[in-house]
């Protein structure tokens, strides 16, 4: 039997009720964008090389346009790069090699990347209308929330309190009851007493000396079969003759299918830093931090990802982050942006 902690359900409990109120009307208002988007597709596979010029038709197009690198791709989709292009596609299901696109002709997705045998998590789910967490002077835990890990000496982190001066960290659950005090925002748990993979996971509270309420999340280990074999997809990806920022959004995606968060966060945070240009990238971090009510963060990635899309004439991931920059001021309560990016995200959307 798998053990895996139930996500989901989690989070679920975590949350309070919520009047959706903008959020709602803006979510009615771009069917259109909802109906095309690639948030709504069934994902199979992810573009990470293309040398020479391709072109992709979702279904729902009336015709083939320019794609670019990490364009994800659903079944359905038909690819055509031109001839004598090379185009590389690494395929959702971590048993798959990565598929060489034939050239000079299309080929259906479906025939390179079958869908996955088992359902993958995905982190592309409406984002909820939420208090910034630091107005309320509260140390929003980053990681890891709502996560499974790899990891079992995981760094913790969290946002930084303005006129904080401490942090009491705990990390509870079978077995384990550490806690520490910190003038950081991150410590890394020394491994004693050990996690393991429970299928009840553990709660990480941090508290800032300030009075508030301590911030709470909730994580697990994935299960040593389960390890393995991302272990093992991990070190094939690490093989592969791909790009840096290619491999990054690889081992993304592979982290996210399984629940690790943390992880996914991680690569994608040290691709940034090494100056990514690839769009893809910055707006799988929007979707992370989005997801994880962090609304701040989410929006300064899909802005860089809409601002690289554009410099790439990359229509459909201009289209894609201004779809989310609509529901994201939208939760925040601003409704003349979230009504700009909607207009922007249609035009883009109605283009293909």
């Amino acid at each position: 039997m798998k053990c895996r902690v139930s996500l989901s359900i989690v989070l679920g409990l975590m949350l309070t009720a919520t009047d959706w109120g903008t959020a709602s009307n803006w979510q009615s208002n771009v069917t259109l964008a909802v109906e095309v988007s690639t948030n709504t597709c069934n994902p199979v596979g992810r573009l990470l090389s293309v040398q020479g010029a391709v072109q992709l038709k979702r279904q729902g197009w009336s015709d083939y346009h320019s794609t670019n690198v990490g364009a994800v791709l659903c079944l359905g989709d038909v690819v055509r790069p031109a001839k004598g292009a090379r185009v590389i596609v690494q395929c959702a299901d971590p048993n798959q090699n990565p598929w060489t696109v034939p050239d000079g002709v299309p080929s259906g997705v479906a025939t390179g990347c079958p869908e996955p045998n088992e359902a993958l998590f995905r982190t592309t789910g409406p984002l909820t209308p939420t208090r910034d967490p630091l107005a309320r002077g509260i140390p929003y835990i980053i990681s890891p929330n709502n996560t499974l890990l790899l990891n079992d000496k995981p760094t913790l982190r969290w946002q930084v309190v303005p006129g904080a001066t401490s942090y009491i960290v705990r990390v509870s659950g079978p077995g384990v009851n550490w806690e520490t005090e910190v003038s950081t925002t991150e410590v890394v748990y020394p491994g004693k007493p050990p996690l393991q993979p429970v299928e009840q996971g553990y709660l990480l509270t941090v508290e800032a000396d300030n009075g508030e309420s301590p911030a709470r999340g909730t994580f697990g280990l994935l299960d040593e079969q389960q390890a393995q074999g991302v272990r093992t997809a991990t070190d094939r990806i690490a093989s592969q003759n791909l790009s840096e920022e290619a491999k990054a959004l690889a081992l993304a995606d592979l982290y996210i299918g399984h629940e690790l968060i943390a992880e996914a966060l991680e690569v994608l945070e040290a691709s940034v830093a090494k100056g990514s240009k690839t769009a893809a990238i910055y707006h799988t971090l929007g979707d992370l931090y989005g997801q994880m009510e962090l609304l701040s963060q989410a929006e300064k990635h899909y802005l860089k990802a809409y601002e690289l899309a554009t410099t790439a004439d990359n229509i459909e991931g201009q289209a894609n982050a201004a779809a989310r920059l609509g529901e994201v001021y939208a939760a925040l309560g601003n409704s003349d942006e979230a009504s700009r990016w909607q207009k922007e995200a249609q035009e883009r959307y109605q283009a293909m």
